[in-house]
C-alpha cells in the first residue's frame, strides 16, 4: 500500500460592514490623509462675485463615492452645472476636496474653511497612494530554470521558518505534519493581487526577492507525477473580482468561483472540492461557512509514492520505541538489507537518512545519535544553512545495504495559520491586508486560515526478496528509528520538501 498525504490549506476573507466617518466641525488644520469621507459644506461667506474665479481655477482632485455638498442658497441653482462643468479631475481617490488651480484655495474675501496651516507646494501636488500594480502574468525568463532554482532556495528557507513556527505554537512532545508547499502555494496565489505593504510583507515572508517577476510562472512548474497541487479560489456573488486578476489567475491556478446565497450549500461546495483534490482523505475540512464570508481561498496537495524497496509484512513486529522518559512497543518495519543513504552530522547531533520513493522523491529521517540527545536538540540547531548542507551531502552520498528499523505510523493534523502567521511576524492578515489587485473593496479582512495535513506510512503491496537479505545482516549498517525524530518529504527534482513533520509517538 502505498503512502498518502493530504494537505489543505484554507484562508477565509470577510467583508466588514460599516463606514467611518470624520468630520472636524472647528475647521481647523486639515490634511489630505484626514480627509476619508468627509462633509464639506460651503459656508454663507462666499459671495456670488467669487462664484466666477471658483469656474475657471477650480480643478478636482479624485472621484468619491461618498461626497455631500451642500450648497447654501448664496448660489443659484442655474449656477452649480457651471461650477460642475469647468472642473477636471486630477487622480483617482474615494475621497476629494476643492483646490484651486495652482493647488491652493480659490481667491476669495472668506476662505471655505479657517486653516492655520501653509498651501500645499504648487510642484509637488497632493500625497497620495502609489497606485496599485496590476497582477503580473508577464516573465521574461519563462525558459529559463533559474527562476525555478530562485524559487526553490527561497521555499526551503520558508520551510525551515515555518517548521519553527509551528513548533512554537505546539506542544513540545506531540507529533507534527505540515505541507510549507502548500502553505506557499496558498501564499503565492494571495501576492498575486496583493498590493503595496501586503505584497512587501508576502515577499519577506515567503523568502522571495522583491518583485520576483516569475514567481507565478516558477511555482506552476513545480510539478510531479507523485503529487498534485490545487489552488481555488471561491467568492460571494455581491463581490466584485478585478478583470485583471481573473485573467491572471485563470492562466496561473484557476478560474475564480462564484459562491451562491445559501450558506449550506456553499459549505458542502467547498468541502466537497477539498474531498476531490484530497483524494477523500479530507472529508469535512470546513464545520460552517458564516454568511459575510467574501472569499474562500484553498490550496490542496494529493501525493501518493510507493518504497523503490518495498518492506515485508512479514518482518513488521513490536519493538520499542524511546520517548522522552519511557518505552512503549510499537509496530515496527523491519528490512535487514535495505538501501540507505546516511551519515552522522555533528552540528545536529543526528543520523541522517535518506530511503527512496517512487517519482523522484524521497523520505529524510533525522533522529538524535543516541539516547542522550533529544529531537529538541536537532530542531533548535535545524536552520536553511544547515538543512541545504545536508541534502546536499545527501546528494553526493552513495546508498548502502543497511539494517533498518522503521516504525509504522499515521499522522493527522489542523492547525489555525493565523496564529502561525502571527509567529512569523506577518500582520497583514489582521490589521491592514491590501488586495487592491484582487478586488476594489477595501474592507475585506481575514477571519479563519487553516491548514490541515495527514500522512500515512506503511509497507507497500510490492513483494519484497526476503531470502537473501539475512545472509548479509551481520555485515550491512544500521540505521534504527527507535525515538522521536524529524523527516521530511523532499522533491529531489526541484529540491524543496512537500511536506515536514517530527514523530514523538508513532502511536498517537
Amino acid at each position: 500500500m502505498a503512502s498518502w498525504l493530504t494537505p489543505v490549506t484554507l484562508l477565509l476573507l470577510r467583508l466588514l460592514a460599516g463606514e467611518k466617518a470624520f468630520s472636524n466641525p472647528n475647521g481647523t488644520s486639515f490634511s489630505l490623509t484626514d480627509l476619508t469621507n468627509q462633509i464639506w459644506e460651503i459656508k454663507e461667506d462666499i459671495s456670488e462675485e467669487d462664484i466666477p474665479e471658483i469656474q475657471s481655477t477650480q480643478p478636482r482632485v479624485g472621484s468619491s463615492t461618498n461626497q455631500t455638498w451642500e450648497i447654501n442658497e448664496n448660489i443659484s441653482k442655474k449656477e452649480i452645472p457651471e461650477i460642475q462643468s469647468t472642473q477636471s479631475t486630477v487622480g483617482s481617490s474615494t475621497n476629494s476636496t476643492i483646490l484651486g488651480a495652482n493647488g491652493t484655495l480659490p481667491p476669495t474675501s472668506q476662505p471655505f474653511f479657517q486653516s492655520t496651516t501653509q498651501p500645499a507646494d504648487p510642484t509637488t501636488g497632493p500625497t497620495t497612494e502609489p497606485p496599485c500594480p496590476e497582477p503580473e502574468i508577464h516573465c521574461p525568463d519563462l525558459e529559463n530554470s533559474s527562476a525555478e532554482t530562485i524559487l526553490g532556495e527561497a521555499l526551503l528557507d520558508f520551510s525551515v521558518k515555518l517548521y519553527h513556527a509551528f513548533s512554537l505554537v505546539k506542544m513540545e512532545e506531540t507529533n507534527m505534519i505540515f505541507s510549507p508547499f502548500s502553505v506557499a502555494s496558498l501564499l503565492t496565489q494571495i501576492l498575486l493581487g496583493a498590493g503595496n505593504n501586503t505584497k512587501k510583507n508576502l515577499e519577506t515572508v515567503l523568502s522571495y526577492p522583491e518583485n520576483f517577476p516569475c514567481v507565478h510562472h516558477a511555482l506552476k512548474a513545480f510539478t510531479s507525477k507523485g503529487f498534485t497541487s490545487v489552488s481555488q479560489i471561491f467568492h460571494s456573488p455581491d463581490l466584485a473580482i478585478r478583470d485583471a486578476f481573473v485573467n491572471a489567475s485563470q492562466y496561473l491556478y484557476g478560474t475564480p468561483r462564484a459562491l451562491g446565497n445559501d450558506s449550506d450549500a456553499n459549505l458542502e461546495l467547498i468541502n466537497t472540492w477539498v474531498a476531490e483534490n484530497t483524494n477523500h482523505k479530507i472529508n469535512s475540512l470546513l464545520d460552517s461557512l458564516p454568511s459575510d464570508t467574501r472569499l474562500v481561498l484553498l490550496n490542496a496537495i494529493y501525493l501518493s509514492a510507493k518504497w523503490k524497496t518495498t518492506f515485508d509484512h512479514k518482518d513488521t513486529r513490536r519493538e520499542p520505541f524511546y520517548l522522552k522518559s519511557s518505552k512503549k512497543k510499537v509496530p515496527m518495519m523491519i528490512s535487514k538489507k535495505y538501501p540507505v543513504v546516511q551519515f552522522t552530522d555533528p552540528m545536529l547531533k543526528a543520523k541522517v537518512g535518506k530511503l527512496q520513493l517512487s517519482h523522484n522523491l524521497s523520505m529524510v529521517i533525522m533522529v538524535p545519535q543516541n539516547l542522550k540527545y533529544s529531537l529538541r536538540d536537532i530542531e533548535q540547531t535545524l536552520s536553511s544553512p544547515v538543512l541545504k548542507a545536508i541534502m546536499k551531502k545527501l546528494e553526493m552520498t552513495n546508498a548502502q545495504p543497511t539494517f533498518l528499523t522503521l516504525p509504522r505510523f499515521k499522522l493527522k493534523s489542523n492547525q489555525d495559520m493565523l496564529l502561525i502567521m502571527e509567529t512569523l511576524e506577518f500582520f497583514d492578515f489582521a490589521y491592514d491586508l491590501n488586495l487592491c489587485g484582487l478586488t476594489e473593496d477595501k474592507n475585506l479582512q481575514v477571519s479563519a486560515m487553516k491548514h490541515q495535513a495527514a500522512l500515512e506510512l506503511t509497507e507497500s503491496g510490492v513483494e519484497a526478496v526476503a531470502a537473501s537479505s539475512i545472509s548479509l545482516a551481520r555485515a550491512l549498517m544500521i540505521f534504527e528509528v527507535q525515538q522521536p525524530f524529524l523527516f521530511l518529504l523532499w522533491d529531489q527534482q526541484h529540491k524543496l520538501p512537500i511536506f515536514m513533520g517530527r514523530v514523538y509517538d508513532p502511536t498517537a
